[in-house]
């Protein structure tokens, strides 16, 4: 009976032994074991080659200083810095109180011009109705006359032949003195009436030579030109007072974003001073000048690495000057970079880099990410994916500074620990050194 109580203490005692061991060996593992806090960096393909570098500013591919064209106070500001606006879009109105009048007033003087040449072209038609009813008298007159000269002219020949035929019968004795003074008498008569004749049928000649030209003066209608040209003067006031009335009006002359509104409600403006930018910066452009010895080293087309505040991007060569700068002697470039998200501002500042030529991608790591072997050539990492880091050897290429290109073991887009490295095993759970 005490044997197998005596069984029953000892298993009940090395139980609780057990357990304590096992509690005290957990215990030991979770203090020899912490989470450490590392820091990672990207696997990234590129170019390992560092090329030409070169200092540029960042603008809008569209970019735009909006100047008023008149002088005036500013009524209002319809828009507000970073808001979008389309072609036409209204930026500022200014105080149109002073030219609102000066538009009426043209109105009013067109509306009077064109009254008038109404009347004149009334007046002018009846003035050519009239000259040509003068003409066609006159080509009457001229007709009469001709009839009456054509008359006056048989009846002189004919007192002329009365005249020798009483001559001839006076010196054959048919005929008295008498008969031939009578005849002579005669021809005096018809001699006067042929001038009169043709007197008349001068002055009628005359007459239809100036109804003629009273005619063609009408038909120029100098009067109704004169009209016509006041109504064209009216319109040309009145488009200029239309004009003076939409330039109270400042309206975006492209779109993009509005980047800066160097006025305020009641400052006066006057023409060409500007009152607005407009950016657009979708895509952006990195303006850079290369120096004459490396201006055949870039090509439109060209990738290159563009780095603003410590972020990478990439870009594409967009344009070049065929010209140099006549105070820096540099040729400007131009490089275009995607920005949908808008991080890119006008004016600020860039790195841009202008990768070899024969430069081919391939796959490097910072250098601080790298822990050497002693096999030249070798080393190992420590790839961190979902909390955990795996070492991982790695064979390597070239190495810089500050980058060290891997030739196998690494894929784009892994994440490598560059911190903390040297204190991890394969399999260390581990947390990043910013949650």
């Amino acid at each position: 009976m005490n044997h197998h109580r005596y069984r029953r203490y000892v298993l009940i005692g090395f139980i609780l032994l057990a357990s304590g061991c096992s509690s005290t060996i957990e215990t030991g593992m979770s203090q020899e074991m912490p989470v450490r806090a590392v820091a990672v960096a990207d696997v990234t393909e590129g170019v390992f080659d560092e090329g030409l570098t070169f200092s540029g500013v960042i603008k809008g591919h569209v970019e735009v200083a909006v100047a008023s064209k008149s002088s005036g106070r500013i009524e209002r500001i319809a828009v507000q810095v970073g808001q979008r606006v389309k072609p036409g879009d209204l930026l500022i109105q200014l105080d149109a109180k002073d030219v609102q009048p000066q538009l009426a007033q043209a109105e009013a003087a067109l509306k009077v011009a064109e009254a008038g040449k109404e009347s004149t072209t009334a007046q002018s038609t009846q003035q050519v109705l009239s000259a040509e009813q003068n003409v066609k008298q006159a080509e009457e007159g001229v007709r009469q006359a001709e009839k009456g000269l054509e008359a006056a002219q048989g009846a002189y020949e004919l007192a002329q032949k009365n005249l020798e035929r009483q001559r001839a019968l006076l010196e054959s004795g048919l005929a008295s003195a008498i008969d031939v003074e009578q005849a002579e008498n005669s021809v005096r008569q018809a001699e006067a009436g042929l001038q009169q004749a043709q007197s008349a049928h001068a002055n009628a000649l005359q007459a239809l030579k100036v109804a003629q030209e009273n005619l063609n003066f009408a038909k120029e209608r100098i009067a109704l030109k004169t009209a016509e040209a006041q109504v064209e003067q009216a319109k040309a006031a009145l488009d200029a007072a239309r004009r003076q009335l939409d330039a109270m009006r400042i309206t975006a002359p492209v779109g993009g974003v509005v980047a800066s509104l160097p006025a305020n409600v009641g400052e006066m403006v006057s023409p060409q001073s500007t009152v607005a930018t407009i950016v657009d910066l979708h895509p952006a452009i990195v303006e850079v000048e290369l120096p004459e010895q490396v201006y055949h080293q870039v090509t439109v087309g060209d990738p290159v690495d563009v780095v603003v505040q410590e972020e990478k991007m990439q870009g594409i060569v967009s344009a070049k000057n065929l010209t140099a700068d006549q105070r820096t002697k540099g040729y400007l470039v131009k490089i275009e970079v995607s920005n949908p998200e808008g991080r890119l501002a006008s004016g600020m500042s860039a790195q841009v880099t202008i990768l070899p030529k024969d430069a081919k991608p391939t796959i490097f790591i910072p250098a601080e990410a790298y822990m050497a072997s002693e096999k030249v050539g070798e080393g190992r990492v420590m790839v961190y994916a979902d909390g955990v880091v795996h070492e991982r050897w790695i064979t390597i290429g070239r190495q810089s500074s500050a980058s060290v290109e891997v030739i196998s073991g690494l894929k784009s887009g892994e994440k490598v620990v560059v911190k903390g490295q040297y204190l991890l095993r394969d399999g260390d759970r581990v947390r990043l050194a910013d949650e």
